[in-house]
Parts: C-alpha cells; structure tokens; sequence
C-alpha cells in the first residue's frame, strides 16, 4: 500500500470514528424529549402511588409556630438544598491538599512501527510502563490555597446560617398569615351566626307587623354579604395554609390547627444604635461580604506569586521491552530522579493584567461589603419605624374594637325597646365586624414588624461561626437583644455609644 493511499485510509478512519463519537453522544431533540416525557410519567406515578421514599411526612393536629419552625428546620427543601454547600467547601479544602501531596501518575504505552530503523536497535512491538512520583517542594500556592480553602468553608458555613434565617422569616410569616386568616374567617362565621340570628328576629317581628318588608329584604341582604366574605376570606385562608406548608417542607394533606394566636405586648425596641450593634454582629449576609473579601485578598496574593520561582522534585521508574538500554529485545527497567526550578522570566504581561484584575476585583468586593453595611441601617430603620407604627395601629384599633363593641350593645337595647331602627343595628354589626378585621390585621402587622426587626438584626439566625442547623428554635417574638449578645456589643462599643437606652 502506497503512502498516499495508506493517507487516505486513515482521514476516512478518523471521519467514520467522528461521525460515530457525534451520533452516540449527541441525540436528536425528539428522542431527548421522548426520554424526558418517560421520566416525568414515571415521576407522577410515584407521586400517584405515594411509593417515594423521599415522600414529604404529613403532619396533623395542633401546631405551634416554634413546632413549624422546628419542622422547616429538618423538611425544607431549600435549606435541605443549601446545606449540600457544605459537602462542597469540604471538597475544595480535600482538593487544597494536593498543592503539598505528592503526584502519581501510572502511564502503559504500546507502539507498533512499520519496520525497525536500520540504525537502532529495537522491535516492531514496543511495550512500556511507568510510574512517575512528583513533590512539590516550594511554591506559592502552597501557601495560599489550604488557607483559601478554609475560608471558602467559613463562607458556606455563613451561606447556610443565611439559609436558616430565610426558612425562619418564611415559615415565621407565613404562619402569622394563616393565624390572621383564621381569625378572619372565625370573625365573619361569627359576623354570619349573629346575621342570621338578627335575620330571623326580624322577620319574626315582621309576622306581628313590626318590621317591614324592606327591614327583612335589608337584613337578607346583609346575610348573603357577609357569605361573599366569607367564601372570599376561606378561599385566602387556603392559599396561606398551603404557602405554610410548602415552606415546612410537609404534604400538602397535612390538616393542622394553628395553635398560636396573634398577641400584643408592649415590649419597648431597643435604641437605633443597640440595633446597629446588634446586626453588624449577627447579620449573616456581613460576614460572607467580609469573608468574600478575605477571599479576594487571598487571590491577589496569589496572582503575585506568579513571580515566584516554583521547585519540585521527581521520580520515575519505567519497565519496556525492548530494554530501554538496548540491551537486547527482552523486558528491561530504567530509572530516574531529580529536582526540576521553574521560573518564568516573561510571560508576555499576563501576570501584570492578572494582578490589576483580581485588585479591581477586591475593590470592589469591598464597596460592595460597604454597601451591605448601608442597607443594613436602611432596614433597620425601616424596621423600627414600621414597629412603631404598628404598635400606634394596635393601640388604635383596639380602642376602636372596643368603642365598636359598646356601640352594638346600646343599638341592640335601643333597637329592643323600639328607639333604634333596623338599619342602625345592620350599620353598628357591620361596624364591629370591620373593627374586629382591622384589629387582627393590625396585631398581624405588628407581629411581622417584630419579626422584620428580628431579621434585621441577624437575630433570627443561628449564631456567627454555627456549622450546623440550630437544633433550638431561635425566639420570634422577643425583639431585646439576648444577654449574652448584648455584652459582646457593649464590648466592641465606643464611649460615644454607651449612652443609650438599653432594651428590655
């Protein structure tokens, strides 16, 4: 076979081993997708079936909000997702050990020549195999990267404390929405039973011509209002339940009773200054900009150390046929060991640009770990504000309730001895119904005002440095700073601060 053909020969090889390589790794988008619907059938069986092993536990009975905080802590699914964070910091400090553990590397070669050159020895069959051992001894890298490793661990350990703090808002919220709605639909069957309770009343006084048919049509009319607000806030509360249980993490079958109701006190908030304290000590999201800017730090350094000289020491062992010392056509070993300085003397400015890079990159991780800092005090202050507000709301809206409920009881009595009218009592129900609704929603808002200051604070979180999920609900109503906290802020306080009120 002739050169020229022999060429041929092999570019026809190549293209057919290409097309076959191209067709077995590259399926077409009809089979993609046909494999893709086969999976999705097969999931919803299973969903159908309810054979999952991963199926989501169901819950019933009373449930407390630290009981649902306590389950999202082990079933939701996002922190579920955001912990496999940890297996990954894990990987990168195993892998940062390879910058001082030595290499192995096994190497088999086979080589058949066409014919055997006239002025060496050897074979037309050539076997080798070998072991190649490399140490390093110095470089920069070395240095650097265990060190980066476990900071990128500290990092993910804040994005998992991040993700707790999340889950508690979420599910802290949600359960406060399907407490209001709750109440709000108990509200208006109340509103309903004493509706149709006032309904009968009067078309039994309209049977002794009392009342008029206009008084029975008005209070009918009044019924069937109160029923549209109800479907309506029924058909609220399932969306609340069914956003709860989805942040629990838990079968959407669950049937719970919300066990604890909306309260009021009148805890007074810590100071502005007490907050601040509080949230630059607590605040996850602080530490992983503070972190992320060690981290770049560390790659600056890094990319300087491209100027250093880098020196390892090797071994090889290698076994052939033929003998690699031409000896003869049998096996024969050679062996081979040193140190190997590399430095690179020019490399065409790629360090200089890497350098200016990664301090851009630094300056600005830290204007944005500044900026992190600044929106902390915009959402403290939002948070106090609103808490403030919401309090002059309750207070407010309970007075109301009150003067709503008196107001009811004197139309009734009046309405009894004939001195009100049947549109009095029908203004005064819908009056205290509206007062009874804007109550809960004000207890309702000023709830999630103390969480928002909680989660402001960093509060809600598991403390700094915490490498696992809390296994203790942290609390959700107290907004003063715990004890313990509170000391380690007056510590790093100075004397312009101390003058502030405490929280209690």
């Amino acid at each position: 076979m002739s050169t020229t053909q022999r060429g041929s020969c092999y570019q026809v090889l190549c293209v057919v081993c290409v097309l076959m390589v191209a067709v077995g790794c590259a399926p077409t988008r009809s089979e993609y997708y046909s494999s893709m619907e086969r999976q999705r059938v097969e999931s919803f069986r299973r969903w159908e079936s309810r054979s999952r092993k991963d199926q989501r536990p169901r819950v019933d009975g009373a449930l407390s909000l630290d009981e649902a905080v306590r389950l999202a802590l082990l079933y939701n699914p996002q922190l579920l997702a955001a912990l496999q964070q940890k297996e990954v910091a894990r990987g990168r400090v195993v892998e940062s050990y390879s910058e001082a553990l030595p290499k192995v590397n096994v190497t088999a070669g086979y080589v058949r020549m066409d014919e055997v050159p006239s002025i060496a020895l050897g074979s037309l069959d050539n076997y080798s195999f070998r072991v190649t051992v490399t140490q390093p001894l110095f470089s920069g890298s070395m240095m650097i990267a265990p060190r980066a490793a476990r900071l990128y661990a500290f990092l993910s350990d804040e994005s998992i404390r991040q993700a707790v703090e999340a889950v508690v808002y979420r599910v802290a919220r949600g359960y406060f929405d399907a407490v209001v709605a709750q109440q709000l639909v108990g509200m208006y069957e109340d509103a309903l039973r004493s509706a149709e309770a006032h309904l009968k009343a009067v078309e039994a006084r309209r049977e002794e011509g009392v009342a008029t048919e206009y008084d029975v049509l008005r209070a009918r009319v009044d019924v069937s209002n109160i029923q549209a607000d109800l479907i309506e806030q029924e058909r609220l509360q399932d969306i609340a339940r069914t956003g709860l249980l989805r942040a629990l993490g838990v079968d959407q079958e669950s049937i719970v009773d919300l066990a604890t109701p909306l309260t009021y006190d009148q805890q007074e908030p810590p100071s502005f200054a007490e907050a601040v304290r509080a949230a630059f000590y607590n605040r996850p999201d602080i530490y992983r900009a503070a972190i992320t800017v060690d981290l770049q730090e560390l790659a600056v350094r890094d990319a300087k150390t491209r100027y250093w000289p880098r020196l390892e020491a090797y071994f090889w062992d290698m076994l052939a046929r033929p003998d690699p010392h031409g000896s003869g056509s049998g096996w024969g070993a050679q062996w081979q060991a040193g140190l190997n300085l590399m430095w690179t003397a020019f490399d065409g400015f790629s360090r200089e640009g890497r350098i200016i890079q990664q301090k851009a990159l630094l300056r600005q991780l830290e204007i944005q770990l500044d900026d992190a800092e600044e929106q902390t005090l915009l959402e403290l202050k939002d948070a106090l504000l609103e808490l403030q507000s919401a309090r002059e709301l309750v207070e407010s809206q309970k007075l109301n309730l009150e003067r709503a409920n008196r107001a009811l009881e004197l139309v009734v009595e009046g309405y009894n001895v004939k001195v009100n009218t049947e549109i009095e009592v029908l203004d005064a129900q819908a009056a205290l119904a509206r007062a009874r609704a804007l109550h809960y929603r004000a207890l309702h808002r000023h709830a999630c005002a103390k969480l928002a200051l909680r989660r402001a604070t960093g509060l809600l979180a598991s403390p700094p440095g915490s490498q696992s999920v809390p296994k203790n609900v942290p609390n959700l109503t107290d907004i003063s700073l715990p004890p313990e906290r509170q000391a380690q802020a007056e510590s790093t306080a100075g004397p312009a601060e101390s003058g502030g009120s405490q929280a209690r």
